[in-house]
């Protein structure tokens, strides 16, 4: 982007030239840090920076250049084949200047610290000189790996020596990662943000600002390391991020699946360095690529290649004692995963595209495709210019890169910016829907129960065993569900099988409450934890303390999940639920469960008072235990499924009045109705 100085900076300049402070025969003079100081007194240091960048690259390089030029064809007395000779040796020298200006070879101060200007603004963050000069160096490293591969045109033919070729591929590729490395490093560093203690500081404002300034550090830290956490100790991208792949390029999932066992494998057994080591090694091979190195994967829109992953914005509890290897495991085998899968996907894709006739040159078709394959594996782009604020997104929501890439492959079919994309994202789509179909008829095929057709019913799209439901949709399914309610205005129980209309009367579902359940699903471990304390309440109606609370922001998801199956369910049952689970397909285990101590009402008042908070529960517990078994009854009852939805309701409360009165008479108890 061009740099513009704000108008009342350029006012102080014009100011400065006008009374004779600035001078530009006096700025010829200086030194480069001459001249940002003196620019830096008038108009600010970053300001300052940009304006001597702007002079030293243009105005003495291009005023040289030109006034040689002009002289050249002002010389009389010379044929015109020497003064043409002369011109092209003039621009000779100035395009070596200009090299040397952006790539310099000597280390002249003035070049090194141009330099370091340009690297500042190019990487964004405060480059000193020996920095700048590291980054030169690690430059050129990186230029001669590429220089050394020759043309890349002769890669297929049989003169081009493969072996030898690879080799120097993956070289490129190293020092690339180098390159990568010590840049991150450098912007890691300037982004550092440190804790202000109010009391050191004078002022009011300065105070309130430190305050903030503390706030948004323990927010982001608190967020961030919380989601990190939770999303770990799995092998979840195959399941979840992943199973577009599966059902699209099936051979192409399998290789790289099997592949993160062992990226799995070594970091348990090597440690965290080597999983940094792996990351290093995979993004290098993917840099060593013909379609890397012919420029695709940044053309246009950009392949998400070493960029980060959202499910992972930070490696700190990779640090933990013991644990830490754990954390990296789970963070080595989904980022080089993801990376693998996307570089591999692309390949694919550029291939088809260029039988097909589409210009491998054109940056909005080549962009189109790596937008495409960053949503085949879980990393859409977000839309309307809220990419910039995805950091801040990504504090609220659990994943709203995955989200959007969900979002991507129901509708880009019809919105993709290519006709080349637009089919394949059509095709994509077709091979999805289909493979899951398949799917949920052959498991209805063997029981009709396990499978929802309903798109209204939290069950759809899953295949239900017992108590248990496993997505096959990596999470599409969950916006096919919300469309469908708010279409019809109403929901069906994945429970009871009961049709419920939205918007009835006085306490009755509405159509935001079905936009609202499903967003507040999608935060973030941290804004659940602000949710459930503003609110008083957990997602299971409990009161919040600060053990579950805890545990909200600390403990991984597949503990979670294999924690609730065991109080649950058998020990086969919990160990299928933790594979699955582990593997990314997503797993809920719930049945009819009211919670007596919610919203008690008298009668169950007294009834606690008579049999203590022990007994209390047990009884509640039983009569869970007995309402499920009664639903399961009722749905294989002939008679039963006849009636209508009303009918239904009217016949399963009076059950668990039953139910309940039979408890209540074991117990000996007979509610005491009071005035």
């Amino acid at each position: 982007m061009a740099f513009c100085l704000p108008f009342e900076e350029a006012n102080k300049i014009k100011k400065a030239i006008r009374n004779g402070t600035l001078n530009p025969d006096k700025l010829n003079k200086m030194t480069s840090q001459e001249r940002r100081e003196f620019f830096a007194k008038l108009i600010g240091k970053q300001n300052a920076k940009e304006v001597n960048l702007l002079f030293e690259k243009k105005l003495l390089l291009k005023n040289q250049e030109r006034a040689m030029t002009d002289w050249a064809r002002d010389i009389t007395g010379i044929s015109k084949e020497q003064k043409e000779a002369t011109l092209e040796k003039i621009r000779q020298t100035y395009a070596d200047k200009k090299r040397r200006l952006q790539d310099p070879k000597e280390n002249e101060v003035f070049l090194n610290e141009i330099v370091s200007d340009v690297y500042s603004r190019k990487f964004k963050t405060e480059t000193s000189l020996e920095e700048a000069q590291t980054i030169t160096e690690l430059s050129q490293d990186t230029k001669r790996a590429r220089e050394k591969l020759g043309d890349l045109s002769k890669w297929k033919t049989e003169e081009f020596d493969l072996t030898g070729s690879k080799q120097d591929a993956i070289q490129f590729g190293a020092t690339k990662v180098a390159l990568d490395n010590y840049i991150g490093g450098l912007k890691a560093e300037a982004k550092k943000e440190f804790f202000v203690n109010p009391l050191k500081v004078r002022g009011l404002m300065e105070k309130i600002e430190a305050i903030k300034t503390d706030a948004r550090i323990s927010v982001k830290f608190i967020a961030d390391n919380s989601r990190a956490i939770v999303a770990s100790v799995d092998n979840s991208l195959w399941g979840r991020q992943g199973i577009k792949v599966l059902y699209t390029h099936p051979k192409t999932w399998a290789t790289n699946f099997a592949k993160s066992w062992g990226d799995i494998s070594k970091t348990l057994r090597e440690g965290v360095k080597t999983g940094e080591a792996i990351l290093d090694a995979t993004k290098a091979e993917v840099y060593s690529r013909e379609n890397f190195m012919k420029g695709r994967y940044e053309l246009g829109k950009k392949l998400d290649i070493g960029t980060g992953e959202e499910e992972f914005p930070t490696s700190l509890p990779s640090k933990i004692p013991g644990l830490g290897r754990l954390f990296k495991a789970a963070e080595v085998s989904y980022e080089a995963g993801a990376m693998r899968l996307r570089a591999d996907i692309a390949d694919l894709i550029y291939g088809l595209a260029e039988q097909t006739g589409v210009d491998m040159n054109n940056k909005v078709e080549v962009g189109a495709i790596n937008e495409m394959v960053n949503s085949m594996t879980g990393r859409g782009k977000l839309p309307f210019g809220i990419e910039r604020a995805a950091g801040v997104l990504n504090t609220v929501f659990f994943s709203a890169k995955f989200f959007q890439s969900n979002v991507d492959t129901l509708t880009k079919g019809l919105t993709a910016e290519t006709s080349f994309t637009r089919k394949q994202n059509a095709i994509n789509l077709l091979k999805i829907t289909s493979s899951i179909a398949v799917i949920l008829l052959m498991v209805s095929a063997f029981d009709d129960d396990a499978v929802e057709w309903d798109p209204r019913s939290a069950n759809f799209g899953k295949i239900k065993l017992g108590n248990k439901r496993f997505d096959t949709t990596g999470g599409m399914s969950s916006l096919i569900i919300l469309a469908a309610r708010l279409a019809t205005q109403s929901t069906k129980s994945s429970v009871t099988g009961l049709i419920t209309e939205y918007n009835t009367g006085y306490g009755s579902p509405t159509g935001m409450d079905a936009l609202w359940n499903f967003t507040e699903n999608k935060f973030s471990p941290l804004f659940s934890v602000i949710k459930e304390v503003v609110d008083q309440k957990t997602f299971e109606g409990e009161e919040p303390t600060f053990v579950n609370q805890l545990a909200n922001l600390t403990v991984p998801i597949i503990i979670e999940v294999g924690m609730d199956a065991a109080q649950k369910e058998d020990l086969a049952d919990t160990l299928l639920v933790l594979i699955a689970d582990g593997l990314g397909i997503s797993t809920n285990i719930y049945s009819y469960n009211k919670n007596w101590n919610v919203n008690p009402g008298k009668e169950l008042i007294q009834f606690k008072e008579k049999v203590g908070e022990k007994k209390f529960k047990e009884a509640n517990d039983k009569f869970n235990d007995l309402v499920n078994e009664k639903i399961i009854e009722l749905g294989k009852d002939p008679n039963y499924q006849k009636l209508d939805d009303e009918d239904k309701r009217k016949k399963l409360t009076s059950e668990k009045n039953k139910i309940k009165s039979k408890i209540f008479r074991k117990h000996r108890f007979k509610y005491k109705r009071t005035k």
